[in-house]
């Protein structure tokens, strides 16, 4: 098994350093008898690394591993949230320069993997699917209330 949590180091509005006795949230898998991985969630290669390991660890028959990535939330935690209550304006404004998607983006460009017109190409096609993906799901009638159930206890209530 592997315990994967993505850590953006705030739960609403309180900081990571208000809620753990520990550093990290890594760290408490020790507790259980289990390595405990912290990677950059911003990088997906080291997140793949970590993951790779971590599965073949498990098809071993090492037991599991707790990986915490860390990434950056880049906007409130909801609609009700103002994060510029508890977030520092430096904080905030920096947010851009730490985007996982976009410092992915620019890495791939800059290792000769991929072009901006290659990647450009591919964001449009991730946009029409995502939008054709909402009007479908807006267009969708309600599930029953009697689905509420479903695919949550094995067999029959």
């Amino acid at each position: 098994m592997i315990l994967f949590c993505e850590n953006n180091k705030y739960a609403i509005s309180v900081p990571l350093s208000k809620q753990l006795a520990c550093e990290r949230v890594s760290d408490r898998a020790k507790g259980y008898g289990m390595p405990g991985v912290t990677v950059d969630g911003t990088d997906p290669i080291a997140v793949y690394v970590a993951v790779k390991e971590a599965r073949a660890r498990a098809l071993r028959g090492e037991g599991p591993t707790l990986i915490e990535a860390e990434v950056e939330r880049l906007v409130p935690h909801s609609s009700d949230d103002d994060d510029k209550a508890y977030r520092s304006v430096e904080e905030l404004a920096d947010l851009k320069n730490r985007d996982g998607n976009q410092l992915f983006r620019k890495r791939l460009i800059e290792d000769g993997v991929m072009t901006e017109e290659e990647l450009a190409e591919i964001e449009a096609n991730v946009d029409r699917e995502v939008n054709e993906a909402t009007a479908y799901a807006d267009k969708a009638p309600y599930a029953s209330p009697e689905s509420t159930m479903d695919h949550v206890y094995e067999g029959e209530m």
